[in-house]
């Protein structure tokens, strides 16, 4: 660090220490990485409750009802991204975009800083009205703020690679304690409401049956288990007592799970059984059914847990939930879910040497390389 820099954190911490009002800017989309700040975010409402500061708390409306109550003494802003998204009327975007900035600059900031990377975070900053201005990435975005941190994400030591560690990091280098492991947000336990239970009831989903969910579904294709593989597995999973529901959200997951489904039924009809035999595996697929609390409630009940490096995977470890979550060529030492008691496959031994995310030569056999059999034995079915 250059004394230049140093000067410059200084002044950050001096802010922060001293600011009575702080914004932290935070409208991820993702649901993965919301769960794994989270812990942190809940000791910087505990930091700020302390010292009698006002925090606000910027997060996208997608999480609005899994976040009730769980930063206490936060002010919240939403994030409406679903009015902005393409093909959404303009006006009515545009709008909900002011509202959601005067929201923020009404709320007369001291200190607004960003813990993300991505540009809609960054935009909402610059937009802030804040006296003072920290962005927590050197490699983009500099335009704008009083205090560029220069916090790895990468490449870091093994014992602190997990992007907790990164985010932990940016809160200390405001003067902000961050203490403890690795931890998610902490969630309130939500049992299933009556509502919901009678809906499953309805959909086929019984109490009697131990209950495996799979996230068959994923953010980018080079995180996507094979959906045959998925289907055999369900095929293990259904002879050794199990039903199974298909979870997940949007047209993607929905694509995807009819893939799964259109598997099974081939495997059916391959093996000379009746087609008919496939309703008798108890495969369910809910997907689009749920509300995010609501898929938490369902997790809160099952048995065990399948998925992709992906943000309903997250929940699931989170919630405490025994599973195993697949990974292809993602970092899992950044990415790896935090709960001992979710487990982590993965075959990157087999990438080559000009394999990357985006690119792979090989067909992404590091995933398709594992085995329905392996993940029903990591499952423990």
């Amino acid at each position: 660090m250059t004394p230049m820099q140093s000067e410059a954190r200084q002044a950050a911490m001096s802010t922060a220490r001293s600011a009575t009002r702080i914004v932290l800017v935070n409208p991820t989309k993702f649901l993965g990485n919301l769960l794994l700040s989270g812990g942190l975010i809940q000791q910087l409402c505990q930091w700020c409750t302390r010292h009698d500061k006002r925090l606000l708390l910027v997060l996208d409306e997608g999480f609005k009802d899994l976040v009730d109550g769980v930063f206490p003494g936060a002010e919240l802003v939403f994030y409406p991204r679903k009015a902005l998204l393409p093909g959404a009327p303009v006006v009515a975007g545009v709008k909900a975009w002011w509202r959601c900035v005067a929201a923020i600059r009404r709320f007369r900031a001291d200190l607004a800083f960003t813990i993300e990377e991505d540009s809609v975070c960054h935009r909402l900053t610059h937009f802030s009205g804040a006296r003072y201005k920290v962005s927590s990435t050197s490699h983009r975005y500099h335009f704008g703020f009083d205090l560029v941190l220069d916090i790895a994400r990468s490449g870091r030591s093994a014992h602190e690679a997990s992007i907790w560690f990164s985010i932990r990091d940016v809160f200390r280098a405001l003067g902000i304690p961050a203490e403890g492991e690795p931890a998610y947000l902490v969630l309130p336990s939500r049992p299933p409401a009556e509502a919901l239970l009678r809906r499953l009831d309805s959909s086929g989903v019984v109490s009697e049956k131990p209950l495996l969910l799979i996230h068959a579904g994923a953010s980018k294709p080079y995180k996507q288990w094979p959906p045959q593989q998925f289907a055999e597995l369900i095929g293990i999973a259904a002879r050794r007592g199990y039903q199974v529901c298909l979870v997940g959200a949007g047209g993607a997951d929905q694509r995807i799970n009819r893939e799964v489904l259109a598997a099974l039924m081939s495997a059916a009809v391959g093996s000379g059984q009746s087609v008919d035999l496939v309703t008798g595996i108890a495969c369910t697929d809910l997907c689009n059914q749920l509300s995010l609390t609501e898929l938490a409630s369902l997790m809160s009940v099952s048995a065990r847990m399948l998925g992709n490096d992906s943000g309903p995977s997250h929940l699931a470890s989170a919630l405490g939930v025994p599973g195993v979550v697949i990974f292809g060529p993602t970092d899992v030492d950044i990415w790896r879910p935090l709960a001992a008691n979710t487990v982590v496959l993965e075959k990157k031994l087999l990438c080559g040497s000009t394999c990357s995310r985006h690119h792979c030569p090989l067909a992404y056999r590091c995933l398709s390389e594992i085995s329905a059999t392996e993940v029903a034995g990591r499952l423990a079915l």
